[in-house]
């Protein structure tokens, strides 16, 4: 049996196909605003396709619930945030910077893009989400500190669920305006000596630079009009 080429044709999307991922964009976006401002238990349907300006009845050509609406834009937030910080992560050797680096990128959130932040301390269960996308990472990094004598934990699995918590617990007090512009060096420096690392080194780690990238608002700046 032999398969006809596509022509460039079928690999361009249609303008129905276009607008409808717009549409799709718009839903998600907005839905991203109303969590970060009232958490999924105060989203509403209604809501929603207002701030989207959307008919309320394309939202169900788009997405059977608003379950999966939520899940949509954890992938399209938190999912892309992660990735990014991981690939970031994976330049660096010593598994105390790695360590160090996410701690401080992902507490950073809530200075850089306050509306992101209070999506993800306001999402249910975003501690175990957000854990269980770095969870393959982090525990070889952890496990890596471990056998390179940097690091002396007792259970990985352990360790990686108080630092995510920790970490949404410490963006929950900088968006409140309880901890200053250092919170994320100190979270830093506090965790690396909950792994093993002796005060004085702890504070020289959570105090390197590190390459700035770009910034996550950036990313996601998109208009919903």
């Amino acid at each position: 049996m032999t398969t006809e080429p596509l022509s460039a044709s079928d690999s361009v999307p249609t303008r129905g196909t276009r607008r409808r991922a717009r549409t799709r964009q718009k839903l998600t976006d907005a839905a991203s605003a109303l969590i970060a401002e009232k958490g999924v238990a105060g989203l509403r349907i209604s809501e929603i396709t207002e701030l989207a300006d959307v008919a309320l009845g394309s939202f169900y050509n788009h997405f059977e619930s608003k379950e999966e609406l939520v899940k949509a834009v954890v992938e399209d937030t938190i999912g892309s945030r992660t990735q990014a910080i991981v690939a970031e992560m994976a330049a660096l050797e010593d598994p105390a910077d790695v360590v160090s680096f996410a701690c401080r990128r992902v507490v950073r959130i809530a200075y850089e893009d306050p509306e992101l932040a209070w999506l993800f301390v306001n999402l249910d269960r975003a501690d175990a989400l957000f854990e269980t996308m770095v969870f393959p990472y982090a525990v070889r990094t952890l496990e890596r500190g471990v056998a390179a004598g940097r690091f002396h934990i007792t259970e990985t699995h352990i360790a990686l669920t108080g630092i995510v918590g920790s970490a949404l617990a410490v963006m929950r007090a900088i968006l409140d305006g309880r901890y200053g512009s250092e919170a994320d060096v100190i979270f830093a420096e506090g965790v690396l000596r909950s792994v093993g690392l002796d005060r004085s080194e702890a504070g020289e780690v959570a105090r390197h630079e590190f390459p700035e990238p770009a910034r996550i608002g950036d990313a996601r700046a998109r208009s919903l009009a």
